[in-house]
Parts: C-alpha cells; sequence; structure tokens
C-alpha cells in the first residue's frame, strides 16, 4: 500500500515555491537595462564626485577684482553662482547612462529618459548661446582670428617685455587672470590636480574672458560632460545637473546621498586667504611671495575641497599641462623604442629573406633528386628490372 502523503505537505510545497519567487531577484527601475546595472556597479558606483565653486561676486566687486564684469559679458554669471542641493547618486547614474553623439547629451535617471541639444542645454542652464566659438585644443596653440598667443600671454601676466610665445607659469598670471583660471579648471573644464603650466585651451578661453570675447558655454560643457564619463563627474555636472533633473522632472525625494553647499565650495575671502593673498589698504599683495609657490597654492584649494570625507578628482584622460623632464624621457625612450623596431623591422626582413632564399635552394635540390630518381628508375627499366 503507498503511503499517505501528509496533510501539510501540499502548503510546504507551496510556501516552498512562494518563497523562491520571492528569492528572485527583481529588476532595478534605476537603470535602462541590466548592462547599465553592471556598469555602475563595476566603474562608477566607487567613483569620487567631485563638488565645483560658487563664485562671491559681491565680495569681488568689494575688493577691487572685477570679475563680474568679465562673466557678466559672457552671460555666465547665474551659472557660476548658483547654489543648489547636490544629488551624489542620482549624478552616478546620469554619468552611467551618459552619451553624447551628434551635439545631443542623452541619459536615464530613475525612469526618466533625459535628451537635451545644446540649445536646450543652454535654455536649462540659463546660458545665452550667442558665443561663436566652438573650438578647443589640448596639444597646441588655438587658431582663431585676432588670437595672438604672444600677446594674449602678454595681457594675462601682465608682462609687455614676454618676446616668446610659450605657455605661462600659474604663478605669473595676474591676480585676475589667476582668479579665471580657476575658475575655468573649478567650473567650466573642471579637473583637479595641480598644474604648473596652464593649458593651451585655458590660455585661449582666459584670453576670450579678458577681452569680453563670447564663447559658446553649452558647447564646451557638453564637450567636457563626455570627456569627464571616462574618469569622474566634474563639478559643473554636480551643481548643474540638479537643474537638469529638475527640467525633467526626475523624483529627487527620498535621495540618502545629498549634499549642499560649505564655506569651502565659495570663491570669496577663503579662496584668497587660500591662494596666501592679503588685502590691505585697498590693494592686493602676496604674502611670502618668493617661498609660496603656485603648486602650494593648488594644493591648497585642492585640500580645502576634499573636506566633507570627498577627495580629489585625477585628471588622468586630458593631456598632461605643463612639460616635464619625465615626459621628456618618455619621448627619448619612444624615440629609443622605435629606433629598435626599426632594427627589428630590418632583421625581420634580412631573416625572411634567407629563408626564402634557402627554400628556393631546397626546391631546386628536390627537383634535382627527383630528375635523378627518374633516370634510374629508367635504367632500371632497360634492364628489364
Amino acid at each position: 500500500m503507498a503511503p499517505k502523503k501528509s496533510v501539510s505537505e501540499g502548503p510546504r510545497k507551496r510556501l516552498k515555491s512562494k518563497a523562491q519567487r520571492e528569492e528572485t531577484p527583481s529588476i532595478d527601475k534605476s537603470f535602462r537595462s541590466s548592462e547599465h546595472s553592471v556598469r555602475f556597479l563595476k566603474d562608477i558606483s566607487n567613483r569620487t564626485v567631485v563638488f565645483g565653486k560658487i563664485v562671491d561676486f559681491p565680495y569681488f566687486d568689494n575688493h577691487h577684482i572685477h570679475l563680474k564684469e568679465l562673466f557678466e559679458a559672457q552671460g555666465w554669471v547665474n551659472f557660476l553662482s548658483l547654489r543648489q542641493t547636490q544629488y551624489t547618486t542620482l549624478v552616478k547614474h546620469f554619468y552611467t547612462h551618459f552619451q553624447f553623439q551628434h551635439n545631443i547629451i542623452t541619459s536615464y535617471v530613475k525612469g526618466k529618459s533625459i535628451s537635451l541639444t545644446q540649445s536646450e542645454l543652454a535654455s536649462v542652464l540659463q546660458v545665452p548661446r550667442n558665443g561663436t566659438i566652438q573650438r578647443y585644443t589640448t596639444n597646441s596653440w588655438m587658431v582663431f582670428e585676432g588670437y595672438n598667443p604672444l600677446e594674449s600671454i602678454r595681457q594675462m601676466c601682465g608682462n609687455p617685455n614676454i618676446e616668446v610665445p610659450s605657455r605661462p607659469k600659474l604663478s605669473e598670471l595676474t591676480l585676475e587672470s589667476r582668479l579665471i583660471h580657476h575658475i575655468i579648471t573649478h567650473n567650466i573644464l573642471p579637473r583637479s590636480g595641480s598644474y604648473e603650466y596652464i593649458s593651451y585651451l585655458d590660455a585661449f578661453i582666459i584670453w576670450c574672458i579678458l577681452n569680453k570675447v563670447k564663447l559658446d558655454l553649452a558647447f564646451y560643457v557638453g564637450w567636457h560632460m563626455d570627456v569627464s564619463k571616462r574618469r569622474m563627474v566634474p563639478s559643473h555636472t554636480v551643481f548643474h545637473i540638479t537643474t537638469i533633473f529638475n527640467h525633467f522632472g526626475v523624483n529627487v525625494s527620498g535621495e540618502k546621498e545629498t549634499r549642499n553647499a560649505i564655506p569651502t565650495d565659495f570663491y570669496g575671502e577663503t579662496t584668497m586667504k587660500q591662494m596666501k593673498y592679503e588685502f590691505k589698504d585697498n590693494t592686493w599683495f602676496k604674502k611670502d611671495a618668493h617661498v609660496v609657490e603656485e603648486m602650494d597654492e593648488e594644493a591648497q584649494m585642492a585640500e580645502a575641497e576634499a573636506q566633507g570625507n570627498e577627495e580629489a578628482m585625477q585628471e588622468d584622460q586630458e593631456p598632461p599641462t605643463a612639460p616635464s623632464s619625465s615626459s621628456r624621457v618618455n619621448e627619448d625612450n619612444f624615440q629609443l623604442m622605435f629606433g629598435r623596431l626599426d632594427s627589428l623591422a630590418t632583421s625581420f626582413d634580412n631573416f625572411s629573406s634567407m629563408v626564402t632564399q634557402r627554400f628556393s635552394t631546397y626546391d631546386e635540390n628536390f627537383a634535382s633528386l627527383a630528375q635523378s630518381m627518374e633516370e634510374i628508375k629508367e635504367r632500371l627499366r632497360n634492364h628489364g628490372i
């Protein structure tokens, strides 16, 4: 007789089946696909978010540094003085899905698809599109009508006696140009790190700002976002991506990883102290100018930004902004390597020629041997063997 089934066996099976269903992982709607989820977990989630700066224009106006006038000419005052809550995780989600193709930004955050042309981006960020310049270069002087590298260097350094158009050191810039450079490296083309020499592109943008030549900020933001997706999110995408989230109705409620502006996020009195400048008798002068190096200045800025357990982003995608002895050594090593490769190529050609010649000899020998065998066979046949 077959054993009787336990009365509770059926319910146990049903409970087990329900538990199994509950253990089945659900699809995370934060990501457009499983590939994006994997990319976020493996590549984006552990990266450090770097926050930008808010320019205190009234402070500089009150201390005879007229940055506001220069940035008003570009139409960037609101862009550079905006303060908003920053959503660290959502910014990482934005970069997980970020694409920049045909001058259109696309992304996806919490179920909301994001798509912005450059004109739409300019509208969202409230910056004008009357700028005509959409050019960049990282390894040579910019070519643009009216732009003379030597004259621009003399202007930004306040030194008409400069004779060679080489990239100036940060310490050689006037205070006004130095502050503009800081704003560029934190808000326009943001990155962190210590750079002794300014880049070709930075030099061009400084010249444009000093001479009120209008730049297309939306173009530079989109281009730099595309560069930044391979390393870590730059500062303008943290302060201003919140604006993009609001525009597309992204639900930011309940987000735990948030950050509001802290005192070191502002360009103003704290910045000038960090740069070792002092305002006395209506004049700015640098304390201990003979011993304070420009790299110390950048390092202090980076250290201040690192407060709140936020680390500085390292610039690892764009070319170094300063020619160094190590770069020259690397160039020499490359030349040596290329020379060795040429030598190897020559040796290989010689070896190939030798092998070809050797096989040709073998072919001739085999042909001679085959002919000799035929002659032997013919003789044997003639003798009836």
